[in-house]
């Protein structure tokens, strides 16, 4: 697995005979505030343990629900600062809020983006077919990054707007150019799958929940293994099990590349 694996620079690590080269696509930081103290511990064992289990990059999500137009752009800044520790392990995502000025999110998108972010991340501030999302999947899509999208298929009063697929989809039919990664296979389960499997827009990342038997199997059935990508979760999810539900699933082994690190790769442009 020459050319795009050194050009990336991933870290090895082996199981059995076979050499396994992951980017995990999903992992959560929780620094908030560039002028605050760093927590050493918590990233440095988040790099330990990616490393430990043959995941050579990782790209960083921040969160920032219901917070301040400032507030956010701390939290970018400080995905800012990790990348800049190691710019072949930490891959950077731009968080956004539909509910910002829209004037604001696109300046923000391509600020961070210039800097060397490589996808924007959506969480639970508004729904994903709600029309004021439209200006973040234009601007996604002028500047050539992926849109890394929460969903789950359950309501709460804590997540009074956490998007399900068939709503990622709705948003997906309405801005074609933009590319979409749908977070937590497990959450959306089978039937998201379904929502999502006519557009050609929209990849699935495995993480969300416990490994569910055959989940893997089944997207890799109905979207085929180009759109499935590998996502931990992390640090809410274990990167070992989260690993497990790919390397154990019964797939081809050229699909199981492609899961790992060969889509990621391509959908992150990681080789331009």
């Amino acid at each position: 697995m020459g050319g795009l694996m050194g050009a990336t620079g991933k870290e090895e690590s082996q199981r059995g005979d076979r050499t396994v080269n992951t980017i995990d696509i999903h992992v959560h930081h929780r620094w908030t505030d560039p002028s605050q103290p760093r927590p050493d511990h918590s990233l440095d064992q988040l790099k330990a343990l990616a490393l430990r289990n043959g995941i050579g990059k990782v790209l960083l999500l921040t969160i920032a629900i219901d917070q301040s137009q400032e507030a956010t752009r701390k939290r970018n800044d400080a995905t800012l600062r990790l990348m800049e520790e190691d710019l072949n392990f930490f891959l950077g995502a731009c968080y956004l809020n539909a509910t910002h000025d829209p004037e604001f999110s696109q300046q923000e998108a391509v600020r961070c983006v210039r800097a060397g972010m490589v996808a924007i991340k959506q969480h639970m501030d508004a729904f994903a077919d709600d029309p004021r999302q439209d200006p973040i999947s234009e601007v996604a899509a002028e500047l050539d990054v992926p849109i890394v999208w929460h969903a789950w298929y359950k309501r709460s009063d804590k997540y009074p707007h956490e998007s399900d697929a068939s709503q990622i989809a709705r948003l997906a039919r309405r801005t074609p150019r933009a590319r979409y990664v749908m977070a937590h296979l497990t959450g959306v389960g089978r039937r998201g799958v379904q929502d999502v499997a006519d557009l050609p827009n929209v990849w699935v990342d495995t993480s969300g929940c416990w490994p569910e038997s055959e989940i893997v199997e089944y997207a890799v059935r109905h979207l085929g293994a180009d759109r499935v990508v590998y996502g931990s979760d992390y640090v809410g999810r274990d990167y070992a099990v989260q690993l497990a539900r790919v390397l154990g699933a019964g797939i081809l082994e050229e699909d199981r590349e492609k899961i790992l690190w060969k889509n990621a790769a391509s959908l992150l442009k990681l080789n331009r």
